[in-house]
Parts: C-alpha cells; structure tokens; sequence
C-alpha cells in the first residue's frame, strides 16, 4: 500500500476551470464509495453469476442483442442523479464505439457491492469492469493478482497518460503499475441553505468561532444546524476525520499513514471531543444515530436542518431540478480549529473503475476508460453533475450553476487526504470508522481511541 499520499489541489484546477483556460497541474481524492451511498436495493441478475456478472440495470442501447456486452459492475441505485448520467454514458460509447460492444452497468447499493464484488473475487469470477475505491481497498485484489495492470495501455497513450491531473492516478498504483482510472475528484464539504442562513442574518464561517456561532443561533431558532446518517459508521467518522485535520494537520495525519503516530493521539482526542460536544449540544438533526443516508439529506432538503457535511458528490442530486432547494444550496469548507491548518480537507480521487485480470475483451474496455475520462465527457459531467474532473479541463465558470461554482471555488489551494477506511482497508480503516461513531454515540472519547491503539497495536498488517 502507498503511503504518506496527499493529493494537494492547487490554484492550477481552478484555472482549468476559468474564461476557458487549459488547466495543468492538480491533485485531488474521496470515503466510502459515498457518492452512490444513498439507499436502495441491489439490481437483482436473472442469470447464473459469472465473471461478466449477471444482467443488472442494463445501460446498452439494446438496439443489436448480437453485439458482446461488456458488464460492469458498479456501485449505484436508480434514486442516484448519477446513475441517469452513467447510462447515458453507456449509451453513448455503446452506439459509437468501434469494437462493436454494448456497455451495460449491473448496480448495487454501496454495502451489497462490497459483498458481491468480494464473492465474485473469491470465487475467481472477476468482472470486466468493476467500480474500486483507492489505497487499501484495492490493494489485496491487486496482490491476490484478480486485477488488470493498466500500465502498459496508459504508457502506449501518452496522450490519454499525461492528461489526468498531476497525482490522480498515485492512489491506484502498486509497484509502480497503476491499476484503476478514477473519473472524478470528491471532498468532504458543508453543503448549506443559503436561504435558511440570510433568514437569520447568518453567513458561511470562515473561523471555526464563527461556525460554533452559525450553530449556536440555529439551534435557538430551532433550526437544527446540521443532518448526519450515523446508521452508517463512516459517516461520523469523515466528519471527525475534518476535525482532525484541524486540530493535528497534515503533520498528524501522515504521521498516522507511515505508522509513526498513535492513533490517540492529542489532536485526534481534542477532535473527537468537539464532535461529542455538538452531539451534546444538539447541534445535528433529533435521531442521528439511525438516520439513514437519504433521511438527512432530506432533512437538509425540507428546511429541518440548515447545513450536510458529505463529499461533493452529493452535489449530483443537489443541482436536478427535482430537488427542492437547487437554487439556494451552497458549500463551504469546514473551518479548522486551530487556524494554521487552514485548507485541508477529506477527499480522494473517486469513482475508479478496473479490469478483471482475465477480462475477454481488454481493448473495448480500455476504450471505454479512456470515454469516461476524456475532455468532453468530463467537462459535461462537472457542468451537469458537479464531479470535479480528473484530467485537464476547460469550462467556463459562469456557465457553471451556483452551486457547482461553490464546490469548485472552495477546492482552490485545497490540500486533499483521503479517508482512512480507504487508506487502510478493513483493519484500521474500519476500526476508526466504528471508535468515531461510538463518540458520536456517547462512549468516553480516550477509552475508544484508546481501543483503536490496542487494535492497530494487535494488527501488524498496517
């Protein structure tokens, strides 16, 4: 596993993004598959499961049943923005490829993905194409030798190599072979009615004081000043996670990511503590320990609840014209509270996507990786759907919604650190995931970090 990444999002993104300019130089990253975390059911196959899997929600054209049909599999419901545009996709490559193929997606709520895709791993029945997040994840189907290296495909194109923005492509390199292409770049950040704000003369805190204070009148208005799905434990932990980063930083954080820094540490208890303290105070909507994921965004939604941290990609569903507060949703980067460690937030590059090993047609697939990250697709996708890009864009901001133009402005001079589940995997990833949603919870905030230690302690294979 790599360690020590940092995906520092600089002035240079936001160029790409200004008047039309060519952007260059960028970094960026993203939790636990998120952006398809909203709730919903598996697409149920019909057919015996094999490498390909079964038929899912099919996005082909269906227009020539004779054509090869290349499966992928792919974290989603059909109540996701996202999975409207990613069919679109499909449909697009489907009729204008010149391999003669049909991309159709086989999707799957975030937690069932996890345990079909491992099925399918275990079972030596790898897709075509899968959906993978970064970092440890990843990596044990690498070592285990069920994943396509890419290297040799993105070393023949230098073209398509060298337009992803600088660091992108580390997150999915093991050994120097890169084994995943993300499509997106995703961090954590407070979305926030601005209309539930000026009602109560309130603007986007700069200062974690000025936060503190934005909740504090929220609350005496009986607006609750924030929503949060602790039914899912990473959730709670990404907020603590933002916390963190600003009482530790950066130093902290790689610190823990080489294995040099202990997990309760000073700044990581002083974090967890803010978080149980705004539990105690009621700063986040009445029955957030069982709220589902599309429950709190609901609430942001209906006015219960002024503010939603999650990743920008949320803001998918946030800019269909079937969401009730379109024109009057913002973002602003969680202030840090200690005031140096300014500009650092959760994210990743996201939504990857990899060949099995023994994929049967490597060369359609490939084409299909190189669709979903080309120029014009992805300049489309962030108008439409707010996913920043990976590769080298030109968009002009005033075309872009409000919205869209909130999460791109606020990822300026941004430095980007990837959640922890994603870093380590199962073992400690996990692990923290579940101490932070016991703060959230009410447990004693030194006794659980303290049993994150003992764990990482009794888990060599960090």
């Amino acid at each position: 596993m790599k360690r020590g990444l940092c995906l520092l999002v600089t002035g240079t993104l936001m160029a790409a993004m200004a008047a039309g300019c060519g952007g260059t130089d960028g970094k960026g990253g993203a939790e636990d598959g998120a952006q398809n975390n909203t709730q919903g059911n598996a697409q149920e196959n019909q057919q015996e499961e094999t490498g390909g899997g079964a038929d899912g929600e099919s996005a082909g054209n269906g227009e020539n049943q004779t054509k090869e049909v290349i499966k992928v599999l792919s974290v989603g419901t059909e109540a996701d923005q996202y999975t409207k545009t990613m069919r679109e996709l499909a449909e697009e490559f489907s009729r204008n490829n010149e391999y003669g193929v049909t991309v159709e997606f086989e999707l799957y709520e975030n937690e069932q993905y996890k345990t079909k895709l491992a099925t399918l791993m275990a079972s030596n029945n790898v897709p075509d194409i899968f959906f993978t997040w970064e970092l440890g994840y990843l990596e044990p189907f690498v070592s285990s030798g069920k994943v396509m290296s890419l290297q040799e495909a993105l070393d023949a194109d230098p073209a398509w190599r060298d337009s992803f923005l600088e660091g992108v492509l580390d997150y999915f390199t093991y050994d120097g072979e890169t084994y995943a292409i993300p499509s997106q770049i995703a961090y954590g950040t407070m979305f926030y009615n601005q209309a539930i704000f000026e009602e109560y003369q309130l603007q986007a805190p700069e200062t974690y004081e000025e936060f503190c204070h934005v909740c504090e009148v929220l609350k005496e208005n009986g607006v609750a000043p924030m929503a949060l799905a602790g039914s899912e434990a990473w959730i709670p932990a990404q907020f603590i996670l933002q916390l963190t980063l600003g009482t530790g930083g950066a130093e902290t954080y790689n610190a823990i990511m080489k294995g040099e820094e202990v997990w309760n540490n000073e700044a990581y208890i002083q974090a967890a503590a803010e978080a149980q303290k705004m539990v105690e105070k009621g700063w986040f909507a009445d029955g957030m320990l069982a709220m589902s994921y599309d429950e709190a965004i609901m609430k942001l939604e209906s006015g219960e609840a002024a503010m939603y941290y999650m990743a920008s990609w949320d803001a998918s569903g946030f800019v269909a014209d079937s969401c009730p507060i379109k024109d009057t949703i913002r973002t602003f980067n969680m202030p840090p509270v200690k005031p140096e460690h300014k500009n650092l937030v959760v994210g990743s590059a996201d939504t990857a996507y990899a060949l099995g090993k023994d994929c049967a047609n490597p060369e359609a697939c490939i084409a299909f990786l190189k669709y979903i990250t080309s120029k014009d697709w992805q300049e489309r996708d962030l108008a439409a759907n707010a996913k920043m890009p990976t590769v080298s864009v030109e968009v002009n901001e005033q075309e872009l919604s409000p919205l869209v133009a909130s999460i791109t402005n606020n990822l300026k001079d941004a430095s980007v650190y990837p959640w922890w589940d994603r870093a380590f995997g199962t073992g400690e990833g996990e692990a923290f995931n579940n101490a932070c949603l016991a703060v959230f919870g009410g447990e004693e905030v030194q006794g659980a970090f303290d049993e994150l230690q003992q764990f990482a302690e009794s888990n060599a294979d960090r």
